[in-house]
This record gives C-alpha cells, sequence and structure tokens, in this order.
C-alpha cells in the first residue's frame, strides 16, 4: 500500500470515526439520503489506497479482453447471508481448526498448523505463514510461502468471524493494507471482524517473483509513449516483447503460476484456515477481480463479500477501452472545475481550453524534455508525465500536487510530477525499485489473467479514440499486446454469468472513477447472479470510508448484519 501522507508501520493510532461523515448506527434500510447530484465528496481522509489500487497504467495500457454482460437478477426483499461459523483462538499461537471441504491431494495445505505471533513493531497484530502449491495440479511440487497479517476484532466477544482483504493492484500488499486498516474501515466494523490481510503468491513478502530489473521498469516509462512512425513504434513493441520475454526467463516456473485464479484458490486455503465455512471478503480494484473469480469458483463457499471499484473479468477489449475512456473524460473534467476556481490554477481561470494545454504541453515534452534537478533522471519525456498525470487523478487529495506540478512543468520542469511518479513505483532516488513494487506483478499477472489482444480491432480503436478523445488517446498512449511474447497460457474467459448460486455480494463504486470506471463497476454486477449495486456520486477511485455516509452504513449493515439493499442504491 502506498499512503499520501505518510506514517510509521510501527505507530499505528486508532483512527476516530469522528473526522469524517459516518452513520455507525443506521441500518440497510435506512442510509442518509443521497447528495445532490453532481456534488463533490469530501476530499479523503483516509487516502492510504489512493495509489496502489488501481490497475497499472504505464506506457503500454494492456486492455481486459473479457466476455459479455448480463442482466442484474431481482433481488427479493433485504437478504441475509448465513451465519458465519468460526473458531475463535485462544491466543498469539493458537491455530483454527480446518473447516470445510477440500480435495484429499490438497489436504496437507487446507490442514497445516498456522502459528500466529506477534507482528514485529505492531504487538496489537499477529503474524503467520502459510504453504500453498505453486502449481494446485501438481501439489506435490514446489510451493509457495503466503505471508499474512491479522488485525484482531477490537470486540472478541461479538466477532462476526474473519475479513480477508485485498487492496489490488495487481501487485499491492494486503500485509500493509491490514497494517493500516484503521485508516481505511470504520471501528464498528474493525469491532466485529479478525481483519486479514496478505500478500499473494509472487509478491512482497510472499516469496516474491522479482523478473524485472531497474532498467526494466525505467524502460517502460523511458520510452516514447506515443510514436510518430511505424519505425518508432517497432521500437517500442520490440523493447516491450523484450521485457516481457526476460521477465518469463527471470520469474520461471513461478512466474507462470501467478494468476488471479490460483490467488483466489489461495485464499480457500486461507478461509479453512481461519476457521470459517464461507469466505468474507472486502475487495478493492483488481481485488475485485480476485473477489469474482474466488466466487465463480466457489459460490457455495461466499459469505459476506463486498467488491469497491470493481473490473469484471467478463470485460471486453471495447468495453474495457470505452470504460477507461469514460472514467477519464469524468476525472479530468472534475480535476478542471476544481483547479480553475482557484487562484493558483495552472490551467488558468476558464474551462475552455484547459484540455487544449495539457495536450500542447505533452507535445512540447516530446519535442523538449522537462528538466529535473535529480542526478539519477535528469529529464523526463511522455512516459513519466503522462503517468503522473494520471495517478494524481485517482483522489483529490493529489490534485494540489498536479496542479502545483503541471504549473512547473509549463516552466520546463518536471521535479514535483516525477517525485510524485516514482512514489507510487516505488522507485528511490538512486534508482532502485523496491522488491515489493508492483511493477514485479504487473506482467506475471495481467498475461496469465487476460486473453491476448487483436492487434487489429485494437488499431481500430486506437484511431477512433484519437478523433474522438485526443487527450485521453495522448495520455494513454500507443495500445498493443505487452502479453504478446509471454509464453503462459492466458485464461479464458467463459463470458457467462458468474457466481451462480453464491450469496449476495455487494458491488459499490463512484461515479467518477479514473482507474476502475463506474461502467466496469456496473459490468460486474450485472455478470455476477447475485450481485447488489451501491454507486457514489462521487470523484477519486476507492468508495468505502471516503467520505459518503450513506455508502458507508450500506457496507457495515451488510458485513456486520448480513443484510443488504432490496435493490441497486445510488448514495
Amino acid at each position: 500500500m502506498l499512503n499520501d501522507e505518510p506514517r510509521r508501520p510501527e505507530d499505528l493510532p486508532e483512527a476516530e470515526d469522528t473526522t469524517m461523515p459516518y452513520a455507525a448506527g443506521l441500518g440497510p434500510a435506512d442510509p442518509p439520503p443521497p447528495r445532490a447530484a453532481g456534488s463533490r465528496r469530501a476530499r479523503r481522509a483516509r487516502s492510504v489506497v489512493a495509489a496502489v489500487v488501481a490497475l497499472a497504467l504505464v506506457t503500454a495500457v494492456g486492455l481486459l479482453s473479457w466476455g459479455a454482460l448480463r442482466p442484474v437478477p431481482p433481488v427479493a426483499g433485504p437478504v441475509a447471508t448465513p451465519a458465519v461459523s468460526n473458531t475463535p483462538s485462544s491466543g498469539p499461537s493458537a491455530t483454527s481448526a480446518p473447516v470445510g471441504g477440500h480435495p484429499e491431494d490438497l489436504a496437507t495445505f487446507y490442514t497445516q498448523q498456522v502459528d500466529w505471533q506477534e507482528c514485529q513493531g505492531s504487538p496489537a497484530h499477529q503474524c503467520a505463514s502459510i504453504e500453498v502449491p505453486v502449481d494446485y495440479a501438481d501439489p506435490d511440487g514446489d510451493t509457495f510461502e503466503l505471508a499474512l497479517r491479522k488485525v484482531p476484532a477490537l470486540k472478541a466477544e461479538q466477532k462476526v468471524g474473519t475479513l480477508i482483504i485485498n487492496p489490488g493492484g495487481p501487485g499491492g500488499s494486503g500485509l500493509e493494507y491490514a497494517q493500516f486498516s484503521s485508516f481505511v474501515f470504520s471501528k464498528r466494523l474493525r469491532e466485529s471482524y479478525d481483519i486479514v490481510g496478505f500478500d499473494p503468491r509472487g509478491i512482497g513478502a510472499s516469496d516474491p517473483v522479482a523478473c524485472l530489473s531497474d532498467e526494466d521498469m525505467d524502460l517502460l516509462f523511458e520510452n516514447d509513449p506515443t510514436p510518430d512512425d511505424e519505425a518508432e513504434r517497432d521500437q517500442l513493441i520490440r523493447d516491450t516483447d523484450d521485457i516481457t520475454e526476460r521477465c518469463a526467463r527471470e520469474g520461471g516456473d513461478r512466474a507462470l503460476h501467478m494468476s488471479t485464479t490460483e490467488v483466489a484458490r489461495d485464499m480457500d486455503v486461507m478461509r479453512a484456515l481461519v476457521g470459517d465455512e464461507r469466505l468474507n471478503y472486502f475487495g478493492v480494484s483488481y481485488g475485485t477481480v480476485l473477489g469474482a473469480l474466488y466466487a465463480d469458483l466457489f459460490p457455495d463457499r461466499v459469505g459476506r463479500f463486498v467488491l469497491d471499484s470493481a473490473v469484471s473479468p467478463n470485460q471486453t477489449d471495447e468495453q474495457k477501452l470505452g470504460y477507461d475512456i469514460e472514467g477519464f473524460e469524468a476525472s479530468i473534467d472534475a480535476f478542471i472545475e476544481w483547479c480553475v476556481a482557484r487562484d493558483d490554477c495552472a490551467l488558468g481561470t476558464e474551462e475552455a481550453g484547459a484540455r487544449d494545454r495539457i495536450a500542447d504541453l505533452l507535445d512540447d515534452v516530446e519535442r523538449q524534455p522537462l528538466e529535473t534537478s535529480r542526478g539519477d533522471i535528469d529529464s523526463i519525456g511522455e512516459g513519466w508525465l503522462g503517468f503522473a498525470i494520471f495517478m494524481c487523478l485517482y483522489s483529490e487529495q493529489s490534485w494540489p500536487i498536479l496542479n502545483k506540478g503541471l504549473a512547473e512543468a509549463f516552466e520546463g520542469q518536471g521535479d514535483v510530477l516525477l517525485a510524485y511518479a516514482m512514489n507510487v513505483v516505488g522507485r528511490s532516488a538512486s534508482g532502485d525499485y523496491d522488491d515489493s513494487s508492483y511493477l514485479h506483478a504487473m506482467i506475471p499477472v495481467r498475461c496469465a489473467d487476460w486473453p491476448r489482444s487483436d492487434s487489429a480491432s485494437l488499431s481500430r480503436a486506437q484511431r477512433a479514440a484519437r478523433a474522438e478523445h485526443p487527450l485521453w488517446s495522448r495520455l494513454a498512449g500507443e495500445l498493443y499486446d505487452m502479453c504478446a511474447a509471454w509464453p503462459g497460457e492466458p485464461r479464458q474467459p467463459s463470458g457467462d454469468t458468474l457466481a451462480e448460486g453464491a450469496a449476495p455480494v455487494l458491488v459499490i463504486g463512484n461515479l467518477r472513477d479514473p482507474a476502475t470506471p463506474i461502467g466496469g463497476t456496473k459490468q460486474l454486477a450485472a455478470d455476477l447472479a447475485s450481485a447488489v449495486l451501491v454507486t457514489s456520486d462521487s470523484d477519486g477511485h476507492g468508495t468505502y470510508y471516503a467520505g459518503n455516509s450513506c455508502v458507508d452504513a450500506i457496507v457495515d449493515s451488510y458485513l456486520i448484519k448480513g443484510t443488504v439493499p432490496s435493490s441497486d442504491r445510488a448514495c
């Protein structure tokens, strides 16, 4: 996880619910009324998830290529999910009894002992590790060791069960998500659940697969994302193919087993080991894909599921492209509206022409890169600049940084935006990338999850986008299949209704989300057989506990009481 406002890992004060709107006492049938259409949400008081939960936007924009839309089935009355069977632990080293059926050849994993111990530097939290097979088809082969972090329920006597969480990415650290749980989950929710975060297989503290060198990752940003001719385009694609091939070679067999489907199977092992008959889950952004695939694999084991800022595993290239453009247009308009109302707006005082100023800046930077005062990167081009602009749109809290960075960029300097972009991807001033940087996971996970893109279809989409959405096209860069050189087989989505027979799943999203646009959230709600959709009239990425008390009340009442609205809701 990345935090817009750094906090020390060993210093985790309890967040007071009074610092932001939160209607703890409201039930699912009577949340606060929706705010007026077009209103902007309050600035996020807790923006721990702002930068990492998004699907990565680097110079190569890999498009999701998944199935078809399905209608939302009717939900009859407030629905109660089954009570969770839970075996409480008696202390840090106690082990929950495994629960639920499992294949005999996986018994070693489903019945292993879990030794929970105090986390270093955070005695109130418990840490442990478990083993899962690298290849579920070969359970006697190599294994991944997964790192887990548990935040015990504040009121053990009223504990509902365990809530397993994922912050997105792909590649976001669930350990850090749990570590900062007091900033992203309400106190009422934390009283009712043990919260367990984990680093997915191959990521962070879970036997990391670091398949890219620092030079590879720099090259992703240094190449010209908007080639002017076929020679430049060919060079861009050759470099990307070379990086993809090196990742597969360096990552070996483990890199070929980092798919979301395999992580979903890992979560079922966790479910059994924490002692719950059904999995209770909260996933954000890419974490919604993980939740949806788990629900599709194990519909009878779905407990209380919240999928926040969603992406459907059934999206086609064309749908994903349309959603991305829709989300960007809404978000850039919101930023411009906010900016021109300020005395110091880098884009001037009028909304008209503001987009053109950004487009002109990109043209200028292509000809003359922005200078920086850093020794490791003395100038930046469109790659770093476009990435920084996109990431700053994810949260209103980052808009002042974007305004300041644009003002500096118009003067030929790139320090502010480069610093922000480097923080997002975990690059140090010396040029070293964190081992936990989500860029390490980007290629193995994307290439396992998403079918290869059709080049002719991408070319048609590119031409249409350039004509109708020129600023988005400039920032997104060339569209091509970054997984073309990956040796493993991609997942082939069914395009069918997902998770038939599962308990109700709550899908939530902001109307103006640049990272996982509302169109994709609505599609996931349509694709899931038992989904209920809740939309928030808000900007930015991440919906729950972000300033909308209506959303918070619905989510908390569902997770704590097991009830959901009788129909889709707008907050």
